[in-house]
């Protein structure tokens, strides 16, 4: 299983809604969010804000191959169709683009190991 780290910058106006909708998405009609995720075989996804930025952290064996399930699953595209135009950028997260994570350059426990791991 592997970590990816996403940046995407949210249209200032939009940040709080970003928030929200991320708080409480359990108890709301997004909901089916929840499920779409770990069919398309996340793990682990962890949503993080600073300022206006959102902070993705997502663990799964191969984060292209997930986002293609993600894009193939209705309950997702309708998520993304709501809330693509609080993106400052056009980020895809339904497999039509390759994924650009943020590189690792320092992990703790591993480099204890004496290694560290892409």
């Amino acid at each position: 299983m592997r970590w990816y780290c996403l940046v995407n910058e949210l249209k200032p106006e939009h940040a709080d809604d970003y928030a929200d909708i991320h708080r409480t998405a359990h108890q709301t009609r997004w909901k089916t969010q929840l499920d779409a995720l770990r069919n398309a075989g996340a793990q682990n996804c962890v949503v993080f804000m600073h300022g206006n930025e959102s902070i993705l952290f997502y663990q799964c064996e191969d984060i292209d191959e997930s986002f293609a399930a993600l894009g193939k699953d209705d309950d997702n595209n309708e998520w993304q169709a709501f809330i693509a135009s609080w993106f400052a950028g056009t980020p895809k997260f339904d497999g039509s683009e390759k994924v650009k994570p943020l590189e690792k350059i320092f992990d703790l426990n591993e480099q204890l190991d004496g290694f560290l791991r892409q």
